[in-house]
């Protein structure tokens, strides 16, 4: 939400007629977003908002409140006859900055094609509303962050059952949960995970495994269930299906990698989820004196920017960030357009990319 520029009006004053602006035209109802919302979507400081809503309050549109935020005074909000700003509202469990950079990219590129078509995207974080008992958070952001449609990233079952519930309109950037009828564009995690198995058996590989986050994310579901199929489907010989979650830290994965090479039987090939940890297996794998692909292959099941720095270069899954904006735009428009979605699930087919980290095991 790009501010005007002018010579004579001190920065606080634009951020504040802006906000000023933002109640009178419908884009914040009753109460202004927390303050770390308001800085992301004004692109200024903290210090320099409050300044702002130091001059709102004087001139009565604000009443500030210790520990529940700033309202709207009474008489400051447009009747409810004028139309709101369409805005979407982008809801992550941690900053821009903190998600993987792929996340940062399509957010980026969603941004640009909602501009195009004057619609703002307005981004919302933390981790209040990813745990297990969210619904009082998420009505309070929902009350005071009223926005056409929301994107919701990287969200567990408790999130995507309370929209379902209070039927607010969203879209899942992801995999739904089975039984909660929201549209949600996700990659075909199922049928990557069961592709990698098969390339991981035609190239001789008897001993192979999955490592994964332990997640109750419905992709990462998906992907336990396209692993454990490919095997039974694409092996003739007996070979066991092995998932291996960890919690998520550098420290948890080495932990389970370390239980599965201490092991009399080890795998000879690794499909990883996550890029980064990807980086942490190859990583774990060099202080073990084991060499890729010699003698242990891997294969990521996503894609990212830095892969591409990667020595040997991972066979991975191209999943192209801008093609992943241009899905997402679609159920979004058909919701700004006030039409019902014919066809809630959308999954997009990876390319995979055979590289030299996937290799014939040592005879």
């Amino acid at each position: 939400m790009p501010l005007r520029s002018s010579t004579y009006q001190p920065l606080a004053a634009q951020v504040a007629a802006r906000i000023a602006e933002g109640i009178a035209a419908g884009t914040w109802q009753e109460w202004l977003p927390g303050e770390r919302a308001l800085t992301a979507t004004l692109q200024v400081s903290r210090k320099t908002l409050r300044k702002a809503l130091l001059q709102l309050q004087r001139d009565g549109v604000l009443v500030t409140t210790h520990g529940l935020g700033h309202r709207i005074a009474a008489g400051t909000a447009v009747p409810a006859t004028t139309p709101a700003v369409a805005s979407i509202g982008l809801l992550t469990p941690e900053s821009l900055e903190n998600l993987r950079p792929y996340t940062a990219l399509w957010v980026d590129e969603l941004r640009a094609l909602l501009i195009e078509r004057d619609v703002r995207l307005a981004t919302f974080a933390g981790h209040r509303f990813f745990n297990a008992h969210p619904d009082k958070a998420l009505a309070r952001l929902v009350q005071q962050n009223p926005q056409t449609c929301w994107v919701l990233a990287h969200t567990n079952e408790q999130i995507q059952q309370w929209f379902c519930d209070q039927h607010v309109p969203c879209v899942i950037a992801g995999s739904c949960h089975p039984g909660l009828d929201l549209p949600n564009v996700d990659w075909d995690n199922f049928a990557i995970c069961r592709h990698a198995v098969g390339a991981m058996l035609r190239h001789g590989h008897r001993r192979v495994a999955f490592l994964t986050k332990q997640s109750q994310r419905a992709g990462d579901l998906e992907s336990e269930a396209g692993f454990i199929d490919g095997i039974r489907r694409f092996s003739k010989a007996e070979v066991e299906p092995t998932v291996l979650r960890h919690d998520g830290t550098v420290e948890g994965v080495n932990r389970t990698l370390a239980r599965l090479f201490n092991a009399t039987v080890t795998p000879t090939a690794l499909l990883v989820a996550n890029p980064v940890y990807y980086l942490s297996t190859i990583t774990f794998l060099a202080q073990r004196g084991l060499r890729v692909p010699q003698d242990v292959s891997l294969v990521s099941r996503d894609d990212d920017a830095f892969l591409a720095y990667v020595t040997p270069a991972p066979a991975r899954y191209s999943c192209n960030a801008k093609t992943y904006a241009k899905r997402l735009l679609h159920p979004l428009q058909t919701i700004l357009r006030g039409e019902a979605i014919a066809h809630p699930v959308h999954r997009i087919e990876a390319t995979f990319v055979p590289n030299p980290s996937l290799a014939a095991p040592k005879a």
